[in-house]
Protein backbone atom coordinates (compact mmCIF):
# COMPACT_ATOMS: atom_id res chain seq x y z
CA UNK A 1 0.00 0.00 0.00
CA UNK A 2 1.32 3.48 -1.10
CA UNK A 3 0.81 6.44 1.59
CA UNK A 4 0.09 9.70 -0.28
CA UNK A 5 0.88 12.92 1.21
CA UNK A 6 -1.14 15.25 -0.64
CA UNK A 7 -1.70 19.32 0.91
CA UNK A 8 -0.79 22.80 -0.42
CA UNK A 9 3.22 24.27 -0.87
CA UNK A 10 4.68 23.76 3.03
CA UNK A 11 2.30 21.84 4.83
CA UNK A 12 4.82 19.37 5.88
CA UNK A 13 4.34 16.65 3.29
CA UNK A 14 8.31 16.12 2.63
CA UNK A 15 9.58 16.18 6.53
CA UNK A 16 6.22 14.07 7.76
CA UNK A 17 6.84 11.99 4.63
CA UNK A 18 10.61 10.68 5.50
CA UNK A 19 9.60 10.07 9.04
CA UNK A 20 6.39 8.26 8.01
CA UNK A 21 9.04 6.49 5.60
CA UNK A 22 11.05 5.87 8.63
CA UNK A 23 8.92 4.58 11.15
CA UNK A 24 6.80 1.99 8.46
CA UNK A 25 10.15 1.11 7.34
CA UNK A 26 9.22 1.48 3.42
CA UNK A 27 10.74 3.89 0.97
CA UNK A 28 10.02 7.35 0.56
CA UNK A 29 9.73 9.50 -2.28
CA UNK A 30 9.42 13.01 -3.14
CA UNK A 31 7.34 13.62 -6.83
CA UNK A 32 8.97 17.37 -6.95
CA UNK A 33 12.41 15.99 -6.10
CA UNK A 34 12.72 13.10 -8.50
CA UNK A 35 11.62 16.08 -10.94
CA UNK A 36 13.91 18.06 -10.24
CA UNK A 37 16.24 15.09 -10.15
CA UNK A 38 15.64 14.00 -13.37
CA UNK A 39 15.64 17.19 -15.27
CA UNK A 40 18.75 18.74 -13.26
CA UNK A 41 16.90 22.21 -12.37
CA UNK A 42 14.99 23.23 -9.85
CA UNK A 43 10.99 23.56 -10.57
CA UNK A 44 11.45 27.26 -10.29
CA UNK A 45 13.54 27.06 -13.35
CA UNK A 46 11.84 24.71 -14.81
CA UNK A 47 9.08 26.93 -14.87
CA UNK A 48 10.55 29.75 -15.92
CA UNK A 49 12.03 28.12 -18.69
CA UNK A 50 9.03 25.63 -20.41
CA UNK A 51 6.46 26.55 -18.19
CA UNK A 52 3.70 24.69 -15.96
CA UNK A 53 2.19 22.30 -18.64
CA UNK A 54 6.08 20.79 -19.16
CA UNK A 55 6.27 20.80 -15.55
CA UNK A 56 3.47 18.66 -14.81
CA UNK A 57 3.69 16.64 -17.97
CA UNK A 58 6.89 15.45 -15.57
CA UNK A 59 5.27 15.24 -12.81
CA UNK A 60 2.94 12.72 -14.22
CA UNK A 61 6.06 11.01 -15.60
CA UNK A 62 6.84 10.42 -12.01
CA UNK A 63 3.46 9.57 -11.01
CA UNK A 64 3.10 6.56 -13.28
CA UNK A 65 6.89 5.26 -12.33
CA UNK A 66 5.94 5.46 -8.90
CA UNK A 67 2.36 3.72 -9.38
CA UNK A 68 4.33 0.80 -10.40
CA UNK A 69 6.13 0.52 -7.34
CA UNK A 70 5.16 -1.40 -4.14
CA UNK A 71 4.37 -0.16 -0.90
CA UNK A 72 5.86 3.70 0.40
CA UNK A 73 5.45 6.65 1.11
CA UNK A 74 4.73 9.24 -1.32
CA UNK A 75 4.82 13.29 -0.68
CA UNK A 76 2.98 14.59 -3.85
CA UNK A 77 3.15 17.74 -5.24
CA UNK A 78 0.56 20.49 -4.30
CA UNK A 79 -0.82 20.48 -7.30
CA UNK A 80 -0.81 17.08 -8.15
CA UNK A 81 -4.36 16.51 -7.65
CA UNK A 82 -4.87 18.83 -10.13
CA UNK A 83 -5.01 16.27 -13.04
CA UNK A 84 -7.37 12.79 -12.50
CA UNK A 85 -5.28 10.61 -13.72
CA UNK A 86 -2.54 11.49 -11.04
CA UNK A 87 -5.07 10.42 -8.33
CA UNK A 88 -6.37 7.45 -10.11
CA UNK A 89 -3.22 5.92 -10.52
CA UNK A 90 -2.23 6.33 -7.22
CA UNK A 91 -5.50 5.30 -5.81
CA UNK A 92 -5.43 2.06 -7.29
CA UNK A 93 -3.05 0.69 -4.87
CA UNK A 94 -2.94 3.75 -2.17
CA UNK A 95 -4.33 6.08 0.73
CA UNK A 96 -4.41 9.68 0.78
CA UNK A 97 -3.60 11.67 3.85
CA UNK A 98 -4.43 15.66 3.24
CA UNK A 99 -2.26 17.44 5.65
CA UNK A 100 -4.84 20.86 6.15
CA UNK A 101 -2.74 23.58 7.16
CA UNK A 102 -4.72 27.00 7.69
CA UNK A 103 -3.33 30.01 5.31
CA UNK A 104 -1.88 32.13 7.61
CA UNK A 105 0.30 28.90 8.67
CA UNK A 106 1.35 28.56 5.09
CA UNK A 107 2.43 31.98 4.40
CA UNK A 108 4.38 32.33 7.33
CA UNK A 109 6.70 29.09 6.47
CA UNK A 110 6.84 30.35 3.09
CA UNK A 111 8.47 33.66 4.18
CA UNK A 112 10.37 32.27 6.67
CA UNK A 113 11.69 29.10 4.12
CA UNK A 114 14.89 30.79 2.98
CA UNK A 115 14.95 28.70 0.24
CA UNK A 116 11.90 29.39 -1.13
CA UNK A 117 12.12 32.09 -3.37
CA UNK A 118 14.69 29.70 -5.08
CA UNK A 119 13.20 27.02 -5.45
CA UNK A 120 9.10 27.42 -5.66
CA UNK A 121 8.02 29.33 -8.40
CA UNK A 122 5.35 31.88 -8.19
CA UNK A 123 1.55 30.80 -9.90
CA UNK A 124 1.14 34.44 -10.56
CA UNK A 125 2.63 37.78 -9.98
CA UNK A 126 0.00 38.67 -6.63
CA UNK A 127 1.52 38.83 -3.38
CA UNK A 128 2.02 35.18 -1.60
CA UNK A 129 -0.55 36.22 1.04
CA UNK A 130 -3.57 36.47 -2.55
CA UNK A 131 -1.67 33.94 -4.63
CA UNK A 132 -2.09 31.61 -1.28
CA UNK A 133 -5.94 32.01 -0.89
CA UNK A 134 -6.55 32.26 -4.42
CA UNK A 135 -4.53 28.60 -4.95
CA UNK A 136 -6.16 27.08 -1.63
CA UNK A 137 -10.05 28.01 -3.06
CA UNK A 138 -9.03 26.18 -5.89
CA UNK A 139 -7.34 23.17 -4.47
CA UNK A 140 -9.00 22.68 -1.25
CA UNK A 141 -11.58 21.05 -2.89
CA UNK A 142 -9.68 18.46 -4.56
CA UNK A 143 -7.78 17.68 -1.56
CA UNK A 144 -10.96 16.86 0.10
CA UNK A 145 -12.48 15.31 -2.87
CA UNK A 146 -9.61 12.85 -3.06
CA UNK A 147 -8.70 12.16 0.82
CA UNK A 148 -9.05 9.02 2.27
CA UNK A 149 -8.16 10.93 5.73
CA UNK A 150 -7.39 14.88 7.21
CA UNK A 151 -4.82 16.12 9.15
CA UNK A 152 -5.02 19.44 10.48
CA UNK A 153 -1.71 20.64 10.96
CA UNK A 154 -2.59 23.45 13.06
CA UNK A 155 0.04 24.21 16.09
CA UNK A 156 1.12 20.18 15.41
CA UNK A 157 5.00 19.46 15.10
CA UNK A 158 5.78 16.92 12.15
CA UNK A 159 6.35 14.13 14.55
CA UNK A 160 2.67 14.72 16.42
CA UNK A 161 0.92 14.54 12.69
CA UNK A 162 2.91 11.36 11.54
CA UNK A 163 1.86 10.21 15.35
CA UNK A 164 -1.88 10.83 13.78
CA UNK A 165 -1.32 9.16 10.50
CA UNK A 166 0.34 6.23 12.37
CA UNK A 167 -2.59 5.85 14.57
CA UNK A 168 -5.29 6.18 11.41
CA UNK A 169 -3.45 3.15 9.71
CA UNK A 170 -3.96 1.06 13.30
CA UNK A 171 -7.59 1.76 13.75
CA UNK A 172 -8.51 1.70 10.03
CA UNK A 173 -6.60 -1.25 9.89
CA UNK A 174 -4.30 -0.39 7.09
CA UNK A 175 -1.06 -0.92 8.83
CA UNK A 176 -1.78 -4.50 8.41
CA UNK A 177 -1.52 -4.37 4.98
CA UNK A 178 1.40 -2.61 4.50
CA UNK A 179 5.01 -5.03 3.56
CA UNK A 180 7.90 -3.48 5.28
CA UNK A 181 11.23 -3.99 3.57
Amino acid sequence: MKIVLIGYRATGKTTAGRILSDILKVPYWDTDFMIQRNMGMSIKDMVETKGWEYFRAKEKEVIRFLAKKGDCVIAGGGGMVLDRENVDLLKQTGLFIWLNSPAKDIVERLKNDVGNAAARPPFSGADLEQETAEMLQQRVPLYQRVADYTVDTAGKSAIQIVEEIYQYLLKSGNLDKIEKN
